[in-house]
């Protein structure tokens, strides 16, 4: 237990640190962003209107738009970045939650082994094997299915057809 608690701490001292440098990376990128901005827009001026106004008081609206850029560019930087992490803990929550699964499984595929009752034996196995498939198709997806493909993977699946002919799953879908 002690061992595990200083594992975490040392994942969570190195998350901080990460997270500390990549607020750092998004402030410099940011800051960046402004300064070619307002770069860009002062050359603009000068190349196109040069005698827009005084160049103290264009200076500062040019620093103004150079500062609300820079602002926008971290807030969408920082949201990307939540959103990575939001996507890597799923990924790793499905990992996790794949691998109980198919150790569970495989206990419950070797005690099938035990029994003599074919009719019990094959609703395992087909059982199993639903799993499984789901565990193969279904979680690894990267992009939402539409609709339409949905439908047809929840009432026409491949695992669907072969559970159909078991009378004991016809009669608890049918609740008779």
């Amino acid at each position: 237990m002690v061992h595990s608690a200083a594992t975490r701490r040392g994942a969570g001292e190195r998350s901080w640190s990460s997270r500390s440098h990549s607020q750092l990376t998004t402030a410099l990128i940011a800051l960046g962003v402004g300064l070619v901005c307002f770069a860009i827009t002062e050359l603009l001026h000068s190349l196109l209107v040069p005698d827009i106004g005084r160049q103290k008081e264009r200076w500062l609206a040019e620093a103004i738009a150079a500062l609300a850029v820079s602002l926008l560019t971290a807030k969408l930087m920082a949201v990307m970045r939540r959103q990575h992490e939001a996507t890597l803990a799923r990924l790793q929550v499905i990992s996790e939650i794949n691998h109980h699964i198919r150790n569970a499984l495989m206990a419950i595929s070797a005690s099938a082994d035990l029994t003599s009752d074919e009719r019990c034996l094959r609703l395992i196995s087909e059982s199993v094997e639903r799993i499984d498939w789901a565990l193969r198709e279904i979680l690894p997806r990267e992009q939402p299915l539409p609709e339409e493909a949905r439908s047809r993977l929840m009432f026409h699946g491949t695992w669907r057809s072969s559970v159909r002919s078991t009378p004991e799953v016809k009669m608890n879908r049918t609740g008779t």
